[in-house]
């Protein structure tokens, strides 16, 4: 079985709680061998990473079948992260044969008015791409009605918990693989006992982000 090489280019979104490896992991659920690698820089968006040289040589030489870009969510400036997605799109990742993956982020806690800008912009910058949205944000927010609700967000409002990063991770996995059906989640398994996130929690986690990923990749 071949491996399925990813690149993630992000902040501490990605960073947190190595979540990159919470992918691996439920690749590895699915029978799937994935291997990642991240450029991460804390607060950073893609206009940071534009001006890495090491962004540019990954893509372009990297042999990846899908490259992941994260949005941030603090100060988030829609112009300038579809001004810098579409120039990293038509400069490298459009001369290469892999897939761009739109990791949409979460709006920092108590900020839910802030995350329409987050999804639309990713979704945009998808079109823009041909590529794939991971809409994270949105499962998050979907997940969060739940009752009880579980602890996504650490104390910062900001960041992911164990459970915040599985969530993420997840909703990478259904954009990437297009499952039209949720892993099916047992007690005992990996990841989601490893980072103490119960069977009932990781089974919603699943269920809502096979659903959400297949609305937002939906062809029109």
């Amino acid at each position: 079985m071949s491996k399925i090489k990813i690149l993630f280019i992000g902040n501490s979104h990605t960073y947190y709680n190595d979540m990159p490896a919470i992918v691996k992991d439920i690749f590895a659920v699915a029978g799937l061998d994935a291997e990642v690698t991240m450029l991460t820089q804390g607060g950073k968006c893609l206009d940071w990473h534009y001006e890495q040289k090491q962004t540019r040589f990954n893509i372009l030489y990297g042999g990846y079948d899908y490259i992941v870009l994260q949005s941030r969510a603090s100060n988030f400036d829609p112009e300038s992260y579809l001004e810098n997605g579409k120039k990293i799109y038509d400069e490298w990742i459009s001369k290469t044969d892999s897939t761009p993956i739109l990791y949409m982020v979460w709006s920092n806690k108590g900020k839910k008015k802030e995350q329409p800008a987050l999804t639309e912009a990713n979704v945009e910058l998808a079109k823009y791409m041909n590529g794939r949205v991971a809409p994270a944000g949105e499962i998050w927010q979907t997940v969060l009605r739940r009752r009880p609700a579980p602890e996504l967000y650490r104390e910062d409002g900001n960041h992911a918990t164990p459970t915040g990063s599985y969530l993420a991770a997840a909703s990478i996995f259904y954009a990437i693989t297009e499952r039209r059906r949720a892993l099916r989640v047992n007690e005992g398994d990996e990841p989601h006992t490893k980072l103490g996130i119960d069977e009932k929690t990781a089974s919603a986690i699943h269920t809502i982000a096979c659903r959400l990923a297949l609305a937002y990749n939906e062809k029109e």
